[in-house]
């Protein structure tokens, strides 16, 4: 038979507890090195939201001059792709029939930070899908803030109708 453990004792003749946990002062170090942490990752997380909105307004305008083309050929008929404010695209564009105005799509804003540069007052797909301007279109998508290290976004539309997504700024 083993002999039983007896408990420590103390001089003076008290026993000792053993303590588990966390102290008030150790939980309040652990607190401040999250803050200290957080406190440098929110800038950059701040520019990864920024490039991340520049990607999806870059996308979704894309997917929507793709929208009108199909549907300037299938319908046989103009197609309108504009801002929902005039001169503005980062207020968000419609895609309607030029004829009756009847809505196609729509995108709301792009978000804070996204600037829109060479862009035109509008697009306009003929019944054949090919645009209604001479030449290739343009948008830019940037920073408004121009922080280092996030690229542009350019959306090319070539005299064809077809649009393309590049990074980095329109030549």
């Amino acid at each position: 038979m083993r002999p039983r453990r007896r408990a420590a004792v103390a001089p003076g003749g008290c026993r000792r507890r053993r303590v588990r946990g966390f102290t008030l002062v150790e939980g309040m170090v652990v607190l401040a090195v999250i803050a200290v942490l957080a406190a440098i990752a929110l800038p950059s997380l701040a520019n990864v939201l920024a490039a991340q909105r520049l990607r999806a307004a870059g996308t979704d305008l894309v997917s929507s001059l793709l929208i009108a083309r199909s549907e300037a050929i299938k319908r046989k008929a103009r197609i309108d792709v504009e801002p929902r404010t005039a001169g503005d695209w980062t207020s968000g564009w419609r895609v309607a029939t030029a004829a009756s105005d009847e809505q196609i799509d729509r995108r709301e804003p792009t978000g804070v930070r996204v600037a829109v540069a060479r862009a035109p007052a509008s697009v306009v797909y003929e019944r054949n899908g090919r645009l209604a301007a001479v030449g290739i279109t343009q948008f830019e998508f940037r920073d408004a803030e121009r922080q280092p290290g996030i690229d542009a976004r350019c959306v090319t539309i070539d005299p064809s109708g077809l649009p393309k997504l590049e990074i980095g700024g329109c030549r």
